[in-house]
């Protein structure tokens, strides 16, 4: 899995590869919802680089505070956070997700070289879903660590992409752009606003000194050329000028550009940099402005409003000091009508400029406008004013020319408009209902949510008294209390139950509060919402707490504690009324329950746990609480009852789940392994009895299967056994103290030793000698097998390079190989053992039962293969054995069959062994297969092989398993015997 993930790292990067990393997420884990986000430095909030629904791509951007959000404790702790619970209600980006029930979220951080936490991987899933650290804790690692360089790039891409956009948008506003000209190649860049004044197409216009400079006024081109020549020529940085643009249509446009000249350390101009804008609008306006008159700025100083005169021929605006005052601005830096129009708040410009444009036009005679100045960044404190004005005056054709006005600070009845207004929007917007009655309990007023959610309209419910929604659930003395809260503290705050309109009693949380003016009470204000979902919500909630979604039945934390509860009350002797001091507790698990799975899908596998859940519900008992423990696995404490009454209900439990079941019209035989522990005898604690319930269902799987199993001394003697001799073999692992003896396997037309099958032994210091019948099912059990086998493996191949240096080069190893090894160890380690020893490849065999592959199915037929492609050679162990002898031949494609000496022992004296072998031995002849026949021990067994012309022998009638040392020996004994080396 973690190679994957690194190939995949080197074939795609950027955008394909977290494109491909998402869609590896979705393969392995198979989230409904997955995206990858990336956090900003201060990790206040994320925004998603890529997002996928069901592995299908979507274009949507979404961004979210990660303060109180799932991914801060994912941040904080570094791992993997998984959380289980309804996060469609509580995830931040929610309003995307609302088609989906989603229940479980798993966050995969995303690491940076130093390790620091920059992004998530979020995963979303709508079915139940347990998240493994143990299986998939290094591949998160792994997966975090090679996407953190791409998500930096692509955050830093997707920042430098949000400020270009924002930046255009604000040259857009001002009519501003930016250029940049490198005098040595002539090479100009402008960015889109220029290109936008210009009115030229991006496309199909190159900028550069010919192109531009034709667009310049001829009234204007000589100044403005010579002006850039003498700068460029003198030591000046840079230069600001105003001049015109003739466009295609013959439209002229003032712009006003402003440059800085860069130079090298000879003071030679390398580089230009500078901005344009379009100042036409305001050119016209502050070009034609004409000193005030004496005798108006008289008059204007004798009245308290801001007095203005504007001529529109002239552009020229008188006003009074009182204007300036007004405003609150030095009338200093105003030189002219555009300067004051720049002070007006960007959002109100326009509808200034707009209003003088319609009175120069002729369109009306009057203005009437309100707006705001700038006032820096802070808006919440903007002052409004209110500006009106008249046409006084027009010329000999009826033009007007002269408008005469006020300006007035309106600032105070604005934010009394706007509040009045927010207050009534609030009102009547509100999610909250909203009932305002008089001193007398009388409603004057309700808001659209009351409205909504009591079905009573406006003009029906005023005028009635609040009781009029009363439902009778509520006493006299609910009301007494109610109204006595609200005289004595002013408030009340609480649920009832009202009814509605049309009759149907809802639940309501409420708050009530007594508004009064100097002590007298004027009104009563109540706000409250209906929390019938809510109520709805608790009552889901509780149950999917505590109930398995599945089967409905009690979940595993329900369930522990019951099993807590019910200790610690027979524990407590002052409040214990049990009528016993005893429980029992079954641990019960479905045999092979993946074949369901495998063969008709996962959906036909939930049914299959639906009907195990029902049998559980009638045949259990009244004392009897029933969970699903997870998976395939269901926990039952019986309480008052003794092992024994407990055995007889597993027995029973057996019994019926041996009988055929019927599932989507097919009949299933189904059976199931169940472990028992009591209290207290088999432990006193919750987690003791779950514990060694689990572990005699476990001893059951290994004695077959399909039965009962009770967790006693005899079985803790022998659990404490096996966990010793579980630390004691992976110290001799570790130590190398497991040494590997080598059996011969000889050729029975030649009497040649051709092949060796590698047997491991373990002599312990205390023990003594162990037998492979104990230790190895010990390894398989406890995860050591993988060490085991590699172990074994590397001692093989050292003493078969040994063999092959002696001059026996024709020798081969046949190396057994557990099902567990397939499933739990990489087999790389093969290749790697067998070239680190120059050995050939068909020099090693790999030795399997038949069973083992038809355990775990395509994984290790593929893994075979792959064996078979390097040209080592595949062994079939005791053949005969297994339930799909046939099937294994034709699945496996062994070279070699190995007959189980169980038929060999016999083979004097049973003709059904002697038919059976006879059989395999012709089966292989046509199939092409060798075949080796194990357990041979005397002269007779050997005759009667020959004759059906058996190809190899194995047993102690050559020899047993020996050391290497002794294995060279029986080489250099029979082999050169031959003149074979």
């Amino acid at each position: 899995m973690v190679t994957t993930l690194k190939a995949l790292k080197r074939n795609s990067y950027g955008g394909e590869f977290i494109q491909e990393v998402l869609h590896t997420v979705y393969k392995t884990l198979k989230p409904t919802h997955c995206y990858i986000a990336y956090f900003d430095q201060k990790h206040h909030k994320a925004t998603s680089l890529a997002y996928s629904i069901k592995d299908r791509f979507s274009n949507t951007v979404f961004t979210y505070l990660i303060n109180n959000s799932l991914c801060e404790k994912m941040i904080s702790s570094g791992k993997p956070y998984y959380f289980s619970n309804n996060i469609s209600q509580i995830y931040p980006f929610n309003q995307i997700i609302t088609s989906y029930s989603l229940q479980h979220y798993l966050g995969i951080p995303i690491f940076s070289e130093s390790s620091e936490v920059v992004g998530v991987i979020g995963c979303l899933f709508e079915h139940p879903y347990f998240f493994s650290e143990e299986r998939y804790g290094e591949w998160c690692q792994v997966l975090g660590d090679i996407l953190g360089s791409d998500v930096q790039y692509l955050a830093v891409l997707s920042e430098q992409k949000k400020l270009l956009c924002e930046m255009e948008e604000y040259q857009q506003e001002a009519q501003l752009g930016n250029f940049q000209v490198d005098i040595a190649t002539g090479s100009a860049y402008w960015s889109k606003e220029i290109y936008r004044i210009f009115q030229c197409e991006i496309d199909s216009f190159t900028p550069n000194e010919t192109t531009t400079n034709q667009y310049i006024h001829p009234d204007d081109r000589t100044r403005i050329l010579e002006l850039r020549r003498d700068m460029l020529d003198s030591n000046s940085m840079s230069y600001n000028v105003i001049y015109r643009i003739v466009l295609a249509e013959g439209k002229n446009k003032y712009l006003r550009e402003h440059c800085h000249i860069l130079r090298d350390i000879n003071g030679i101009a390398t580089l230009i940099k500078g901005i344009v804008q379009d100042i036409t609008e305001f050119y016209y306006l502050s070009n034609k402005l004409d000193q005030a008159s004496d005798k108006l700025s008289v008059t204007y100083n004798a009245v308290t409003e801001g007095l203005w005169e504007y001529n529109l021929e002239t552009q020229v605006l008188l006003t009074s000091p009182k204007f300036w005052d007004i405003l609150g601005i030095n009338e200093t830096p105003v030189n002219n009508i555009y300067d004051w129009v720049m002070m007006i708040h960007n959002d109100d410009r326009l509808a200034v400029i707009e209003c003088f444009s319609s009175l120069r036009n002729g369109d009306t005679t009057s203005i009437d406008v309100e707006f705001r100045l700038k006032s820096g960044s802070n808006d919440k404190n903007c002052r409004w004013f209110n500006c009106k004005g008249n046409i006084i005056e027009s010329n000999s054709i009826n033009c007007y020319n002269r408008i005469v006005g006020i300006l007035i600070d309106i600032t105070d009845a604005v934010v009394a408009e706007q509040q009045l207004t927010l207050a009534k929007t609030v009102f009547d917007n509100t999610s909250e209902c909203i009932v305002i009655t008089d001193k007398d309990n009388n409603i004057i007023s309700v808001n659209k949510a009351f409205e909504k959610v009591t079905g009573y309209c406006h003009a029906d419910i005023v005028g009635e008294n609040p009781r009029i929604l009363a439902s009778g659930y509520h006493n006299t003395a609910f009301y007494k209390q109610m109204w006595h809260s609200l005289e004595t503290t002013g408030t009340w705050q609480g649920q009832l139950n009202n009814r509605r309109s049309d009759g149907i009693v809802y639940p309501e949380e409420m708050t009530i509060n007594k508004i009064e003016d100097d002590h007298n009470v004027i009104n009563y204000v109540g706000v409250f919402h209906d929390i019938s979902s809510r109520k709805q919500t608790e009552k889901k909630l509780k149950l999917l707490a505590n109930n398995d979604t599945l089967t409905g039945l009690m979940n595993r934390r329900h369930f522990i504690e019951k099993v807590e509860k019910y200790i610690a009350q027979i524990d407590d002797v002052s409040t214990n009324k049990l009528s016993t001091s005893m429980c029992s507790l079954l641990f019960i698990d479905l045999d092979d329950f993946k074949i369901f799975n495998d063969l008709y899908g996962h959906d036909f596998g939930d049914t299959v746990l639906q009907k195990v859940a029902d049998i559980l519900r009638t045949t259990l008992c009244e004392y009897s609480v029933v969970c699903r423990y997870g998976g395939d696995e269901y926990a039952v404490l019986i309480k008052e009852q003794d092992v024994n009454y407990a055995q007889r209900i597993a027995n029973r439990l057996v019994s019926i789940m041996s009988q055929p079941i019927q599932c989507n019209g097919i009949d299933i035989n189904l059976t199931i392994s169940i472990g028992i522990s009591s209290y207290p005898e088999s432990g006193t604690t919750h987690q003791a009895l779950l514990k060694n319930a689990d572990y005699a269902m476990y001893e059951q799987k290994w004695l077959g299967r399909n039965g009962v199993c009770v967790y006693d001394q005899q079985l803790q003697h022998e659990y404490i056994r096996k966990l010793k001799l579980r630390d004691k073999l992976k110290h001799a692992i570790n130590a190398q103290k497991i040494i590997v003896h080598y059996q011969p396997i000889v050729d029975n037309k030649t009497g040649n030793v051709c092949k060796f099958e590698a047997l491991a032994r373990w002599h312990d210091d205390q023990e003594g000698f162990i037998s492979p019948g104990v230790f190895i099912p010990i390894a398989e059990r406890y995860g050591l097998i993988g060490m085991l086998g590699q172990l074994v493996f590397e001692k093989a191949c050292a003493d078969l390079d040994r063999i092959h240096r002696s001059g026996f080069t024709d020798v081969v190893f046949s190396i057994n190989h557990s099902v567990k090894e397939f499933s739990q160890h990489n087999q790389e380690y093969i290749f790697e053992t067998i070239n680190n020893y120059n050995l050939p490849y068909s020099a090693i065999m790999i030795e399997i039962t038949e069973s083992t592959a038809l355990d775990d199915g395509k994984n290790i037929i593929d893994i075979l293969a792959a064996f078979r492609s390097r040209g080592i050679a595949i062994s079939l162990d005791d053949f005969g054995t297994g339930y799909s002898s046939l099937a294994a031949i034709i699945d496996i494609k062994p070279d070699i069959i190995k007959i189980d000496r169980s038929f060999i022992v016999n083979i004097e004296h049973s003709k059904e062994s002697q038919m059976l072998v006879s059989l395999v031995i012709d089966l292989s002849r046509k199939l092409k297969v060798e075949v080796v026949a194990e357990g041979v021990e005397t002269q007779a067994q050997l005759d009667i092989l020959s004759e059906m012309s058996c190809h190899y022998i194995q047993g102690f009638y050559y020899s047993p398993a020996v050391a290497i040392d002794d294995a060279i020996t029986i080489l250099k004994a029979r082999n050169s015997a031959s003149g074979v080396r």
